[in-house]
């Protein structure tokens, strides 16, 4: 083989300047170890512009972790768990407005809708929380409408 043929690796491996401009092209970015890969094995060769203009942006803006608490995923329990206090939250709505309709008077200690289904669902489904933590849970910004 002459020396000035490439190889497959060098025109395609993870430090082919090549391959990281059609990557970059795709949207690919690659991390700065692998740029410090990159350098170092393209040490002998004047850098392209494309690349110099990368590394540049990347120096003046590193990644910033992303803030805040990661979503969490949620199993299939909350997801049923979400939808039920929905549905008993619109029920115990319903009698509430219904007793008010037929001149009922509410009890002083008589709980709030929302309460009552928190209190449901932690029966059901969170027997190791409280209410209270339920309805947190139940009243965050993730949980699903019914409308």
């Amino acid at each position: 083989m002459s020396k000035s043929k490439s190889t497959f690796h060098e025109l395609f491996g993870e430090t082919s300047l090549v391959a990281w401009e059609h990557r970059l092209a795709e949207g690919n970015v690659p991390s700065l170890v692998q740029i410090a890969d990159i350098i170092e094995a393209n040490k002998d060769e004047v850098l392209p512009s494309w690349f110099v203009e990368h590394l540049c942006n990347r120096l003046r803006f590193p990644d910033k972790p992303k803030r805040g608490r990661p979503p969490s995923k949620e199993s299939y329990r909350d997801m049923s768990a979400r939808h039920l206090y929905q549905f008993e939250l619109e029920k115990f709505q319903a009698e509430r407005k219904w007793a008010l309709v037929s001149g009922q008077k509410r009890a002083k200690g008589d709980p709030p809708p929302n309460e009552l289904a928190a209190r449901y669902i932690q029966k059901k489904f969170y027997k190791h929380m409280t209410w209270r933590a339920v309805l947190n849970m139940m009243s965050s910004r993730n949980a699903p409408s019914r409308k």
